[in-house]
């Protein structure tokens, strides 16, 4: 049953409507719950009801519910807004500069490209420096001549990485944004036509919209402005990847007729937990101001610990989450350790595996890193877009046929000179008639594959089955591995692939160019029963929307959280806006327990920069400092008395004797 907030939330469509959620107020809730209400009372028809989220798997859990509510949800179109930018683009592609079929290159490709548009020479960090600028750029929805900086080459490369992508018929991720707001912006009747199809456009996690999403979205709403946004400024975290918690500010001057809906009952976190988070939050401005509550009861005071080392603190955190699992009969499946960044796991690790504790891990290698899987979608890339000059270097010889650098070399330059891509150069008489009998006969034989499977028949499954037992992929992988174990799994990862394609074939693509745009966008291959077993430890970034019964926040440390970047950036700026975003960071970490919160830090720590074994003197963070006393016990304003250090003691040595009676 929704409350009074919640429903009026969901019931309200005169006008723009911001809803501001504080953490764990059923923000997602309300969002399907206005899609039924939508449809129910037939003010919008569903297939022209449209929501967008931040993460692929945001987007199939928000249309699972939607299907569960709604009669017709599985026509609500829920998705990323690069999946949107994605759909727009491959329907409107005859009125862009790009051709059908073209690519989408990942971040370790187009760092490539631009390395190579740059002069010989150019270090690997100037490139990805670079390569950030071009990117902060597209996600402020600026084109190279809307471009002002200091650095003319970074302008220069920006407009010639354009124009080289164009010329390859490719986009990276953040241009499926950006491609398509110019797009919009610039063809009146297709922004009409969009304007027309969107009828209400739902936005989750709104703060952490960048300026270029935040245009895409005023181009996608009609003059009936029927739009409603969800999100909460005090968990803005992603101000480094372009995000603007000012855009919740922006709403108001862009739409004057926005109604403010506040969500400020929690129904995750107990009292305690709330009452501090709110009080370390309050000490950054606030354009909205809200107080989140919660009716679960007052529950356990925080606990802050100060430990000597990061060790020290890492082995008696484990050891309490072993006394409590032995002792109180506490499933490992109720502890989350969180933490700044992915650096400090190791030790915590290092802990759980010496005890043989189960746990999960978040962050771990994407499905769509390995290389095996990187090589077969190159394949399926090139066979749809021809021009897909990076996919072509990444198989010319893979498996290993024979065609060297030399050979490549002299494909590129040809290509080049002609300026035509490198499929159509490695057939050109010029090229072929530059090499020997061995070489011509195996390039022939690669490009008559490749044009044979250009022109199959058939489904995206039979179509990649066939050109991977023509390479004899399997084949390649086991003889490419360093051991048994490294064969099985790159076997089983190409067949895991094949078998995905297979799925996808069904369920989604009629044909290559739908599949790999389906592919393109996915940051991993999502088991459907993703094992959740044991302790989860985590970045507070992977824990924004996630919720534990006992968390352990550690290293809350000045220089690690507020991080030592934030810090010297808002010094060399002379802004306090790091602070405030890593102060957003605690408070998302704070309110992700329910019943329990241990805040920890060290008070020496080694420098992980300095290969000495010197230690510097650490400390807690200033956001611990601002956690009332009187919702805390060990906070370190407050001395301890003799009973208490007593009691302490008492705990760790009852800790101690019940580990030793399970060894």
């Amino acid at each position: 049953m929704l409350n009074q907030q919640q429903l009026a939330a969901v019931e309200y469509t005169a006008s723009p409507l911001l809803v501001l959620a504080g953490a764990g107020c059923g923000k997602t809730r309300v969002i399907t719950e206005k899609m039924a209400f939508l449809v129910n009372h037939r003010l919008c028809a569903s297939e022209h009801i449209y929501a967008i989220t931040f993460t692929n798997k945001a987007a199939k859990e928000m249309k699972q519910r939607a299907i569960s509510l709604v009669a017709g949800g599985d026509q609500i179109k829920v998705s990323t807004f690069h999946a949107l930018g994605l759909r727009i683009l491959r329907e409107e592609v005859q009125k862009t500069n790009y051709h059908p079929g073209f690519s989408i290159l990942d971040g370790t490709e187009t760092h490539k490209i631009l390395k190579e548009l740059l002069p010989s020479g150019i270090k690997k960090e100037i490139v990805s420096q670079l390569q950030w600028q071009i990117s902060s750029w597209k996600n402020a929805g600026l084109l190279p001549q809307d471009v002002v900086s200091k650095v003319p080459m970074a302008t220069q490369l920006y407009d010639q990485y354009l124009n080289y992508m164009k010329h390859i018929n490719a986009l990276d991720f953040d241009d499926l944004i950006l491609q398509s707001l110019h797009l919009l912006t610039t063809q009146k009747e297709t922004r009409q036509h969009w304007q027309q199809q969107i009828s209400y456009l739902m936005v989750d996690e709104y703060q952490d919209t960048n300026a270029c999403q935040y245009q895409l979205l005023k181009s996608l709403i009609g003059k009936d402005q029927h739009l409603t946004c969800v999100g909460d400024d005090d968990q803005s975290i992603y101000g480094w990847r372009g995000a603007q918690s000012e855009n919740l500010q922006l709403l108001q001057q862009d739409f004057p007729t926005l109604k403010v809906q506040k969500l400020e009952q929690n129904y995750r976190s107990s009292s305690t937990i709330l009452k501090a988070a709110n009080a370390v939050v309050l000490n950054n401005p606030h354009p909205f101001t809200k107080q989140i509550w919660s009716e679960l009861g007052q529950g356990e005071a925080i606990k802050i610990r100060a430990y000597q080392t990061p060790e020290e603190e890492a082995v008696s955190i484990i050891n309490e989450i072993m006394f409590k699992h032995r002792v109180d009969q506490i499933s490992y499946n109720n502890f989350a350790i969180l933490y700044r960044s992915n650096h400090q796991a190791k030790l915590f690790e290092q802990q759980l595996r010496v005890n043989n504790i189960p746990y999960q891990i978040s962050g771990g290698r994407s499905f769509f890193d390995y290389t095996e899987i990187k090589d077969m979608l190159a394949y399926l890339r090139l066979l749809v877009n021809p021009k897909d000059n990076a996919a072509f270097l990444r198989i010319i010889n893979t498996p290993r046929r024979g065609i060297g650098l030399q050979t490549v070399k002299h494909i590129t330059h040809i290509a080049g000179q002609k300026r035509i891509n490198f499929l159509q150069a490695a057939q050109d008489h010029q090229v072929i008639n530059g090499l020997t009998d061995t070489v011509q006969n195996k390039l022939l034989l690669f490009t008559a594959m490749i044009k044979k499977h250009q022109q199959m028949k058939g489904s995206p499954y039979e179509i990649a089955s066939s050109i991977f037992k023509a390479i004899d992929l399997v084949s390649w992988v086991e003889t490419n591995a360093n051991n048994k174990a490294a064969k099985i799994n790159k076997v089983k990862l190409v067949k895991d692939c094949l078998k995905w394609i297979e799925s996808l074939s069904r369920q989604k693509a009629k044909d290559l160019d739908e599949l790999l745009s389906f592919l393109s966008i996915q940051t991993g291959l999502e088991s459907e029963e993703e094992s959740k077993s044991g302790i989860q430890i985590m970045t507070l970034h992977a824990a924004k929307g996630l919720e534990f019964s006992r968390v352990y926040l550690v290293g809350v440390e000045e220089g690690i959280l507020p991080h030592r970047n934030s810090l010297s950036d808002d010094a060399e700026n002379n802004t306090s806006s790091g602070v405030e975003e890593e102060r957003r960071l605690m408070y998302v970490g704070m309110t992700r327990a329910m019943n329990s919160l241990s805040i920890s830090f060290a008070k020496k720590r080694k420098n992980r920069f300095d290969d000495s074994s010197n230690t510097l003197a650490s400390g807690p963070s200033r956001f611990i400092d601002e956690i009332p006393l009187n919702l805390s016990s060990g906070h370190p304003a407050e001395q301890k008395t003799e009973a208490q250090i007593k009691q302490q003691n008492k705990d760790n040595f009852a800790a101690m004797i019940a580990m030793l009676k399970n060894k």
